[in-house]
């Protein structure tokens, strides 16, 4: 059973259409919107309203790129 964590997309489906809208994390922090590839849909981020799901996210990016920089160095 050995194998590799399996990747897990990340984004969210749009509200109109249902089609997956792939993100990032550091997307999310630094663009002003979402747009549906699918229906094109704009998803406007409000940065005031969602303060706490962004500082979240912001804790989220910064564990991942210390894990990815300590596995650097034990790789």
């Amino acid at each position: 059973m050995a194998g590799h964590a399996q990747q897990r997309r990340t984004g969210l489906n749009c509200p109109q259409c249902n089609t997956f809208i792939e993100t990032t994390i550091l997307q999310l922090l630094t663009s002003s919107a979402l747009i549906c590839p699918s229906c094109r849909l704009r998803l406007n981020i409000d940065r005031m309203k969602s303060k706490p799901a962004f500082d979240a996210l912001r804790k989220v990016q910064m564990a991942q790129k210390n894990l990815e920089e300590k596995s650097k160095f034990n790789g």
